[in-house]
């Protein structure tokens, strides 16, 4: 009887930590997630191909340099926290600028790749670019639609 009450205190005291820790957390995830449901800072690529038909984008590849060098979408710049962001930035920092106006689409390997969303983050933080968006699929859309071979 008083094993399985310490258990249940331990089971007790780890759910009550567990949601103190999501409820004061400021990136915790919805509770729910609904499929095909994006977040505020993810994109679909039929909405980038408007955009880039209209106004144009600014591809921002967040792979390794072997990938990128491997494949890439015409035009992107690479950019990731691997090699230093900030050595990247620095020989494109101008043309980054004048673009800034632009919405900024990321892409990594995947569709649950954190590396989009850090160099995502670091863009509006340092550069100041108010559209950056994820784009949702990641390699795989961008190799389904063609504009990766």
């Amino acid at each position: 009887m008083r094993v399985s009450l310490q258990i249940l205190i331990i089971i007790i005291i780890v759910a009550v930590s567990g949601l103190g820790i999501y409820f004061w957390h400021p990136d915790r995830p919805p509770l729910y997630l609904v499929a095909g449901q994006l977040r505020n800072d993810e994109v679909q690529l039929e909405q980038v191909l408007k955009w880039a038909n209209d106004k144009g984008v600014v591809w921002i590849d967040a792979r390794s340099r072997e990938n990128y060098e491997i494949a890439h979408v015409e035009g992107a710049f690479l950019l990731n926290e691997m090699e230093g962001f900030y050595q990247l930035l620095e020989p494109i920092w101008s043309e980054v600028q004048n673009k800034a106006d632009l919405p900024f689409i990321v892409y990594c390997s995947s569709e649950s790749c954190l590396a989009s969303r850090k160099v995502a983050d670091k863009l509006r933080e340092t550069v100041g670019v108010a559209e950056v968006y994820i784009l949702e699929g990641g390699l795989k859309s961008l190799i389904s639609s063609g504009l990766i071979e």
